[in-house]
């Protein structure tokens, strides 16, 4: 990860009191609740005549209170006939767009907007789709039809509503990149200079690299969020997931898949305390991750490891147990063993929570990550590590899930497609649970079970249960390209010292470097 010395992180990590005084400015508002009121389409439609050439036709419909994000859709447009309509939107108080014929479909949020249209608040009241008859020939009509959609909540934190792809697949990607619009730092061209790195290079670098998806998640902000609405249908078979940093003094994490305001100032109105502060980012749906959660903090790196006193761990979805910033760092090598971020996550399992180990880059300059020519220094590329979800599509709800179910694995060489990692366990009584799962153990039983690898071929399987290296046939040898290896266990080989019982499966080459991290599959013991 870049590292800053105190006078620059201080002004993205700062943990305060606020005393109120008179005068002061409104707090931004907050995520609304999930028990809102449901909101409804608002559907327009009507027939258009030659008469209505070059004319505007004003469609009003009213905004109620709560509204996070609108999506308009325009049907009427025919060259057939020769129609062309041209699509405008305002709000009660100015013009928040006008999109031209070519842009049917408007999305209009408080921090992203299509092109063409402004981002901003989203003020309740009488709001104007203006439809502008550009031509329709001599004798015709044309119907038309308005739908426009209001969102909070989840389903307003996307920047697509539809999914990028369809099917259920392992999807391969990046959970954790920076930009210009927060520290990250590249040379412009062609004089060199240090300059805030331009969003669209953070895409571009993760297309290249054969990601599926990117989160984007600057430090506390959300003004990537707007490039990241125009940039991201350019890369159109890849997922745009916008993200956010949230830095503080006493550890970093992330909330993956939000554009709404959440207050990052530990101590503030909210804010009172870690665990106050992921309770206000749940009505969201983010997914909360604890980043780089093991290493020190000091004044090279304020707030960088995990120190937040009466951390609530069951609010908690994921940890960043692979950061490639810490490998680069230690000249690429991922850390491992005493002290790494695996071990700090195993301690946690080890306690009985249920928490998904993903992966992310940390990237700052997304077109060099050399220690002698980046702004930045060394970093480790976009997509680097690459975190592979098992979900039913590529869309942001379906990612997320999949990474709540611990349908996860992380890979320490990339994104390939053609690696995976899957841990599959059963019982004589026909109950089989795989990676995320729980087994339900008896006391009288033993458990077996496969590690599902493909992709590589001549390394071997690290299996860990509670936290111990479990020997296997052949030291775990994957021959092939695909393979099965086995496995058995019973209770007497559960630790007897923790309140959590696990069992998942690491991918190692013939020196012991580390290669793939599995999750866990979760044991309880039937009483």
């Amino acid at each position: 990860m870049t590292r800053f010395p105190a006078s620059i992180m201080g002004a993205l990590a700062l943990a305060i009191v606020l005393e109120p005084c008179a005068g002061h400015a409104a707090e931004p508002a907050t995520p609304h609740s999930e028990t809102q009121a449901p909101l409804h389409d608002v559907v327009i439609s009507g027939v258009l005549h030659d008469s209505d050439r070059a004319t505007y036709r004003e469609l009003p419909f009213d905004v109620p209170a709560g509204v996070s994000k609108i999506t308009i859709h325009l049907e009427g447009n025919d060259p057939a006939n020769g129609t062309y309509l041209v699509l405008g939107v305002y709000d009660p108080e100015r013009l928040r767009g006008w999109g031209g014929a070519i842009k049917p479909d408007v999305t209009i949020a408080t921090t992203f907007a299509s092109s063409s249209y402004l981002p901003g608040p989203l003020p309740v009241g009488r709001w104007r789709a203006s439809l502008a008859v550009a031509s329709i020939r001599g004798g015709a009509t044309a119907p038309y039809r308005l739908v426009v959609h209001f969102d909070n909540g989840p389903a307003a934190q996307a920047l697509a509503d539809k999914p990028v792809r369809q099917g259920k697949a392992w999807y391969r990607g990046d959970f954790h990149t920076h930009t210009g619009q927060s520290d990250a730092q590249c040379s412009s061209r062609p004089n060199g200079k240090a300059v805030p790195c331009p969003v669209f290079l953070t895409l571009d670098a993760a297309y290249r690299h054969g990601l599926d998806f990117v989160s984007v998640s600057d430090h506390n902000v959300a003004s990537q969020d707007a490039e990241l609405a125009i940039d991201a249908p350019y890369f159109d078979t890849m997922l745009v997931i916008p993200s956010r940093e949230m830095t503080t003094q006493s550890g970093h994490y992330n909330l993956t898949g939000i554009a709404d305001f959440v207050d990052f100032r530990l101590g503030g109105p909210g804010s009172k305390d870690i665990s106050a502060m992921f309770r206000a980012g749940k009505p969201t749906g983010a997914l909360v991750s604890i980043n780089h959660p093991e290493i020190p903090t000091g004044e090279e790196c304020l707030g960088c490891g995990w120190s937040a006193p009466g951390t609530d761990y069951a609010l908690v979805d994921a940890i960043e147990v692979a950061n490639g910033g810490i490998a680069a760092d230690a000249g690429g090598n991922f850390d491992d063993g005493q002290g790494s971020g695996t071990a700090w996550w195993e301690a946690l399992l080890d306690k009985g929570y249920h928490l998904t180990g993903i992966g992310g880059s940390d990237n700052h300059d997304a077109i060099d990550g050399h220690a002698g020519t980046s702004p930045v220094g060394a970093q480790s590329p976009v997509g680097l590590p690459g975190t592979a979800v098992e979900a039913a599509d590529l869309s942001q709800p379906a990612i997320l899930a999949g990474v709540r179910a611990g349908r996860v694995f992380i890979d320490l060489l990339g994104a390939d497609q053609a690696r995976r990692l899957d841990i599959v366990t059963q019982l004589r009584t026909g109950q089989t649970v795989a990676m995320g799962g729980t087994l339900t153990l008896p006391r009288s039983q033993r458990a077996t079970g496969s590690v599902l690898v493909e992709g590589m071929q001549g390394a071997y399987v690290d299996l860990r249960l509670d936290g111990r290296h479990i020997p296997l046939a052949d030291k775990g040898l994957i021959a092939g390209p695909k393979a099965s290896v086995g496995f058995a266990f019973g209770v007497a080989d559960l630790s007897k010292e923790q309140a959590g019982h696990w069992i998942r499966a690491d991918v190692r080459d013939s020196t012991g470097k580390r290669l793939l991290i599995g999750n866990p599959i979760y044991i309880n013991l039937r009483r």
